[in-house]
C-alpha cells in the first residue's frame, strides 16, 4: 500500500530507476545461476531497502501494479519454483499455512465477488498475500544448516545496510530535525528486522576466532541500536523491551543468567555515547522524553491514541455490520477504502481491530493465537534441539519477531499490511528447520 505521511516535510520518493532494472537483471541471472542465490539476494534487499522509498520505485508501463519490493518478492517466488524444480523437490506447506491461505482466500473472494476488480481491491489482495507467500517461499528454501546460516547473516547484513542508511538521513536532515522532530519522524527503516537480531544479541554472543568478523558483527549490533532509538516509535520500544523478557522466560537456561542485562547496558551506554557525540544538535533527552511522556497518563495517552481509537471503532463497526465470524473480506469497503483518514480515524494501527474488520474472529484466532502459538512450539524445539546452531540461531530471530508481533496487538503491527517479507522470511526458516528436525527424530 502506498503510503505518505501526511505532515512530513521530507517527501518520500523512490530510488533512482536504474536500480529497478539493475535488481531485477541480477535477480533473474542469479535465478538460473544458483536460484538460491537469488533467494538470498532477493532477503538482503527486503532487509537493506528503506521501504517507502520501494514502494514509490516503480516503471510506468505497470504502474501501481508492480514496486521494486514486488519485483524482489516475485525473484524470491520465482526462485523457489525454479530450486524445486532443479532439485526435484515437491512443495510443503505447513498446516497453519494452510490455514491462512485459505482464509485470506476466502476474504479475496469475499471482495471479488462484492466490489469487483478495482485498484484498491487488487492492492489490498496482493497486501493480505505478501507474508504468507513469503512464508511459503522460505520453508521451502531453508531446510539445513548451511541454509539457515547464509540466511542468518544475509539479514543481518541487510538490517545493518538499513541502519547505515537511517543514520545517513538523520545526519543530512539534521537541522530539520532538531527545530521541528515530529515532521521527520521516519518508520521506512523498521522493516529491517534488525531489532529482531539485536535482542538475539542479548542472548547470544558471537563466537568466532575471526577478528574482521566478530568486529562487524557488534559493530553493526550498535548501528542497529542508534537507528532503533531514531525510529523515535513508543511502540517499537515498548514491543521490543516486553519481548526481549518473553524471549528469555521461553529460552531461559545455566548458560544466560545476567549477561543479557550486561550486553543491553553495553549497547546503550555506547550508543547513546556516539549519538551525543556524532548528533550534538539533537536533543536526545527531551525528544525521548516527549514520546514517553504521552503514555504516563490518561489523558495524553487518550490524546495520542486519538485518531487510532477513531480508526479501531470504525474498523469494529465495519465488523459488526458484516460477518462476525469472517469479517468483510480482504478489502474494506470501498467507501472506507477511499475514505478521507480525518473521517475515519487511522485505518490499520490497531492490529486486533484490523482482523476483526477483514477476517471477523477466525482472524484474530488465526493471526492472534494459532500462529504464535505454532511459532513459539516449533522454534522451541529447534532451540532445544542444538542451541549453539545456526539453525537455533535462525529460529530466535523468528521467536523474537513473532513476539513483537504479538506484544503490538493494540498497534499497527499486523500481518494484513505490505511491510511482513522478514517476518514471513523468518517464520518460514523455521518451519522449514523443524521439519528437517522432525523427519532426523522419526528415522532414528
Amino acid at each position: 500500500m502506498d503510503y505518505i505521511y501526511s505532515n512530513a516535510q521530507v517527501l518520500h520518493i523512490g530510488y533512482p530507476i536504474i536500480l529497478f532494472y539493475l535488481i531485477a537483471i541480477i535477480g533473474f541471472l542469479l535465478i538460473f545461476i544458483k536460484p538460491y542465490w537469488a533467494f538470498l539476494f532477493s532477503a538482503f534487499c527486503l532487509a537493506a531497502r528503506n521501504y517507502h522509498a520501494a514502494v514509490f520505485t516503480r516503471i510506468p508501463s505497470l504502474g501501481p501494479y508492480l514496486n521494486l519490493n514486488d519485483l524482489l518478492e516475485w525473484i524470491a517466488i520465482i526462485a523457489m519454483v525454479v530450486d524445486m524444480i532443479k532439485f526435484r523437490r515437491k512443495i510443503w506447506v505447513p498446516g497453519i499455512l494452510l490455514i491462512i491461505f485459505g482464509l485470506i482466500t476466502i476474504g479475496d473472494l469475499q471482495s471479488l465477488i462484492k466490489y469487483g476488480f478495482e485498484e484498491e481491491i487488487l492492492r489490498r489482495i496482493w497486501s493480505t498475500s505478501i507474508f504468507p507467500i513469503m512464508f511459503l517461499i522460505s520453508t521451502n528454501m531453508v531446510f539445513n544448516e548451511n541454509r539457515a546460516k547464509s540466511l542468518f547473516w544475509t539479514l543481518f547484513l541487510g538490517a545493518v545496510f538499513a541502519a547505515i542508511q537511517h543514520i545517513f538521513f538523520i545526519q543530512n536532515n539534521i537541522n530539520l530535525l532538531t527545530n521541528n522532530y515530529p515532521d521527520l519522524r521516519i518508520i521506512s527503516y523498521l522493516f529491517s528486522g534488525g531489532i529482531y537480531f539485536l535482542i538475539f544479541a542479548l542472548y547470544f554472543p558471537l563466537e568466532t576466532k575471526k577478528k574482521f568478523l566478530y568486529a562487524f558483527y557488534y559493530i553493526g549490533l550498535i548501528l542497529i541500536f542508534i537507528s532503533f532509538i531514531f525510529s523515535f516509535t513508543r511502540t517499537y520500544w515498548i514491543s521490543a523491551f516486553v519481548s526481549t523478557f518473553f524471549v528469555y522466560l521461553i529460552i531461559k537456561n545455566d548458560k544466560i543468567s545476567f549477561k543479557p542485562v550486561i550486553r543491553f547496558t553495553m549497547f546503550l551506554i555506547i550508543g547513546i555515547v556516539i549519538i551525543y557525540l556524532s548528533f550534538s544538535q539533537i536533543e536526545l533527552t527531551k525528544k525521548i522524553s516527549e514520546r514517553i511522556e504521552s503514555i504516563t497518563t490518561k489523558e495524553k495517552f487518550l490524546s495520542s491514541y486519538d485518531t487510532r481509537q477513531k480508526g479501531m471503532l470504525t474498523e469494529l463497526s465495519i465488523w459488526l455490520d458484516s460477518s462476525i465470524i469472517l469479517g468483510c473480506g480482504s478489502s474494506l469497503p470501498l467507501e472506507y477504502e477511499r475514505a478521507d483518514p480525518l473521517e475515519t480515524g487511522a485505518l490499520g494501527h490497531v492490529a486486533f481491530s484490523t482482523y476483526l474488520a477483514h477476517f471477523g474472529l477466525m482472524g484474530i484466532l488465526v493471526y492472534l493465537f494459532l500462529l504464535p502459538y505454532q511459532i513459539i512450539k516449533i522454534t522451541k524445539m529447534i532451540i532445544f534441539n542444538d542451541l549453539e546452531s545456526y539453525r537455533s540461531r535462525v529460529a530466535i530471530v523468528a521467536l523474537v519477531s513473532s513476539l513483537m508481533e504479538l506484544t503490538a496487538f493494540l498497534s499497527s503491527e499486523c500481518y494484513l499490511e505490505p511491510t511482513k517479507h522478514i517476518p514471513g522470511i523468518l517464520y518460514g526458516a523455521a518451519f522449514g528447520l523443524y521439519k528437517i528436525i522432525k523427519i532426523h527424530k522419526i528415522s532414528k
